[in-house]
């Protein structure tokens, strides 16, 4: 018997591998930015005022993930084109943020573009009170779930009763600093915290994409509050800076 199980496990060990496809790789890729504004241009808006957008879901307590594409609604408002996300805002007692999470749209980087929001806030009669274009600055936590390019905007208006998340021209003509080389191998999720060793680029921004929403939490603060905006500038060295720091004094 145990001859018999000895050669029933060579026999397994001999057995040729069958190739294992990871979804993550096997999905087709993303539309390029191009494509994705193309497309948005040919969908038919359900809504075209303030008023008809729908709105079903209260701003959720903590940043949660949402997804932008082909199939999401588009309206047409003030003139533009855009893919939208509505919440009702919670009962003004004090001050707030509400934090903005987006994660490049590729796994490579260089061919990836974000969504960068645009927040609209909403009086209780639809009517808008401001409009923000949210700067996103690039942050690379040690989680992969707090890596991405993060924003905010404060809500201090008691007036303020809806939000509305869009994308603007202005957005879609601006670009994100990222620190890490355009050839850096990401991953949906950014599993790779470490920076590439060569140059950095700006991310361009697109109509739709992956994007957190919600009230800002100690953890997304400190991602909003620590983004890169853009290149450090470059400094004359340690030692030039004390010697200038003691001359100074």
């Amino acid at each position: 018997m145990a001859a018999l199980l000895l050669a029933g496990c060579t026999h397994a060990v001999k057995m040729p591998l069958v190739p294992v496809s990871l979804p993550a790789l096997a999905a087709p890729p993303p539309p390029s930015r191009d494509e994705a504004i193309k497309r948005l241009q040919t969908e038919t808006p359900c809504c075209h005022a303030w008023a008809d957008l729908p709105f079903h879901d209260e701003l959720p307590p903590q940043p949660r993930e949402f997804t932008i594409d082909r199939f999401s609604p588009v309206a047409e408002l003030d003139g533009e084109r855009t893919h939208f996300l509505t919440f009702t805002l919670p009962k003004f007692s004090q001050p707030y943020r509400v934090a903005f999470q987006s994660r490049p749209s590729a796994r490579q980087l260089g061919n990836s573009y974000l969504f960068a929001p645009t927040a609209v806030l909403l009086d209780a009669n639809y009517k808008p009170l401001s409009r923000t274009d949210v700067k996103l600055c690039e942050y690379i936590g040690w989680r992969p779930g707090m890596s991405g390019a993060f924003g905010a905007v404060a809500i201090d208006d008691p007036d303020a009763h809806y939000l509305v998340v869009t994308s603007s021209k202005a957005q879609l003509a601006a670009k994100t600093y990222w620190s890490q080389s355009p050839a850096s191998f990401t991953g949906s999720s950014l599993p790779s915290a470490v920076p590439a060793s060569s140059g950095s680029f700006d991310l361009p921004h697109g109509p739709d994409g992956t994007l957190a929403v919600g009230v800002l939490t100690p953890r997304y603060a400190d991602a909003v509050d620590n983004g890169l905006c853009g290149k450090p500038k470059r400094g004359s060295g340690l030692l030039p800076e004390l010697k200038k720091t003691l001359l100074d004094r």
